[in-house]
């Protein structure tokens, strides 16, 4: 699988990390196909034992009905610590689930948030729940692009770049969570979820833990190809308020956590029972 892998679908994505390449190699597109082929594999159980199965494609919308994540997702842990998992930011939902559950929320000893799953979608989604954390203003991703000027280019002037500068987000005023936060991220944390990860890590709210992100964020420009495709092109490049960057590298944690292939078999989460030993320490 992994020669396959390495061959006939790497090479062909698009991809800003080796995390994010590993993401959309193994996760998005191993098992991509005709619908009509089913995908003959062989597996290896845990205990050595070798097998083969043959599985039928699915297409993207049965896929997505098999999906058992939620936008948000809040439940208290022994401790008397608080776990959400913030999964999306199309939408209003999480942010508003965030606000809605507060009052039990902040009644925990430590906040644990999740957006390992968590695609991207709208950064002022993010900053929403950001803003309850804190009472005081603080500074979302500093952000570039290309100012292109077609005459300049006919006379043979460089190309312009438009700069813009952090924006001050605002506290809530009415919600204030003052205890320990500890934010979950990994390899599938994109867009604006990195640009919440990249706030948090600014504010030095507290800390981040598991894997460095996809490291690709920035407003995709959408357009319609021949043969009724679809391609979209990053038109900004976001930084750190300070300028530091991260598209290409990812936001790193300051503690890092990997799953083994142990771990994921057993269901073991390793990267929140790190997060749960920092708590308690």
């Amino acid at each position: 699988m992994k020669q396959y892998a390495e061959t006939r679908i790497a090479p062909y994505e698009s991809a800003s990390t080796p995390q994010d390449l590993a993401v959309r190699t193994y996760v998005y597109h191993l098992l991509a196909g005709p619908l009509s082929t089913p995908v003959e594999l062989t597996l290896r159980s845990a205990s050595g034992e070798t097998f083969q199965r043959k599985v039928a494609r699915m297409s993207a919308e049965e896929r997505s009905k098999l999906s058992t994540a939620s936008d948000f997702e809040f439940r208290m842990l022994p401790g008397n610590i608080a776990y959400v998992a913030l999964n999306e930011f199309e939408d209003e939902a999480a942010a508003k689930q965030f606000e809605d559950r507060f009052a039990e929320i902040a009644k925990a000893d430590a906040l644990i948030l999740d957006v390992r799953l968590n695609g991207g979608g709208s950064s002022d989604i993010g900053y929403r729940v950001l803003s309850c954390l804190t009472d005081k203003p603080f500074h979302n991703s500093r952000w570039r692009t290309r100012d292109y000027r077609p005459a300049f280019r006919a006379w043979g002037r460089p190309e312009g770049t438009f700069k813009g500068d952090p924006d001050d987000v605002q506290p809530s005023g009415t919600r204030l969570f003052t205890k320990p936060v500890f934010v979950l991220i990994g390899p599938r944390t994109y867009s604006a979820a990195e640009d919440f990860a990249v706030a948090f890590d600014a504010m030095k709210r507290g800390t981040l833990v598991g894997e460095p992100t996809g490291g690709s964020t920035g407003q995709p420009l959408m357009f319609n190809l021949p043969g009724g495709l679809t391609a979209r092109v990053c038109t900004k490049r976001d930084t750190y308020p300070d300028g530091k960057e991260f598209v290409g590298i990812g936001v790193q944690p300051q503690v890092r956590v990997k799953p083994t292939i142990a771990d994921l078999r057993t269901g073991r989460d390793t990267v929140l029972e790190a997060a749960l030993g920092l708590v308690r320490k």
